[in-house]
C-alpha cells in the first residue's frame, strides 16, 4: 500500500539530492522523456520506452536462465523475483482516500477562483489579473512542453539552491512582503469598500 506521508518524504529526499544516484536518475530519465515528447509524439514516446524497458527485461532473463544452465547460480537468484512479488493492486480505501485529498483540493481552489472572478477583494483580484497579465507574456516566449521541462529541472534544483542560501533568500522574501503589505495598506486606503458598505448599513 502507497503511504502518503512516505510518498511526501521520498519526494522531498529526491529532490534535495539525499541519494545523488537516484535523484539524477530521476531527472534524467523524466527530462529525457519530456525533451523526447518534444520531437516526436508522445504514443511513439510510450512505445519506444516500452520497448525499451521489454528489452531489458529479456536480457536480464536470458542472462539469468544462461546462469542457471551453467549451474554458476540456482534458479531463485533471479533479479527480477522482487518485481514479480510486488504488490501492484489498488486498495478501494486508497482510491476514497486519493478522492478525499483531491476534493480538498478542489473545492477551496474552486472557492478562491469564485472569490477573485467576482471582485469580491479588489486587490487579490488586482493581483489575479497581474498574474494573468504576465501569463501572457510567458505563453508567448515559452510552449507548454518548455514550461513543463523548466519547472521538472527548477523542481531539482530550486530546493537545493534555496537550502545553500536559506538566509539570503528569508530577507529578500521578507523585504518584498513588507513592501506588498506597504502597497496593499496604501490601495485599501485609496479603495475603502469595507467602510463605505458598513456606513450605508
Amino acid at each position: 500500500m502507497v503511504d502518503l506521508a512516505s510518498v511526501k518524504t521520498s519526494t522531498k529526499d529526491l529532490v534535495h539530492w539525499v541519494n545523488p544516484v537516484a535523484s539524477g536518475s530521476t531527472l534524467g530519465f523524466v527530462l529525457a522523456c519530456l525533451v523526447s515528447i518534444c520531437y516526436f509524439s508522445l504514443i511513439s514516446v510510450i512505445a519506444y520506452i516500452s520497448m525499451t524497458l521489454l528489452i531489458i527485461v529479456l536480457c536480464i532473463k536470458i542472462y539469468s536462465y544462461a546462469m542457471v544452465f551453467m549451474k554458476k547460480a540456482d534458479a531463485s537468484s533471479d533479479p527480477l523475483v522482487a518485481l514479480t512479488n510486488l504488490e501492484v493492486n489498488i486498495p478501494p480505501e486508497k482510491v476514497a482516500e486519493m478522492t478525499g485529498f483531491l476534493v480538498d483540493v478542489a473545492n477551496p481552489s474552486i472557492m478562491e477562483l469564485r472569490r477573485l472572478f467576482l471582485l469580491e477583494n479588489w486587490f487579490d483580484s488586482l493581483k489575479f489579473v497581474l498574474c494573468l497579465w504576465g501569463f501572457t507574456y510567458i505563453g508567448a516566449w515559452f510552449n507548454m512542453m518548455t514550461l513543463i521541462i523548466l519547472s521538472w529541472l527548477g523542481l531539482f534544483t530550486l530546493p537545493l539552491l534555496y537550502e545553500n542560501n536559506k538566509a539570503a533568500v528569508d530577507e529578500v522574501i521578507g523585504t518584498v512582503n513588507t513592501q506588498m503589505t506597504e502597497i496593499k495598506g496604501k490601495v485599501m486606503s485609496v479603495i475603502p469598500i469595507k467602510d463605505a458598505a458598513k456606513k450605508e448599513e
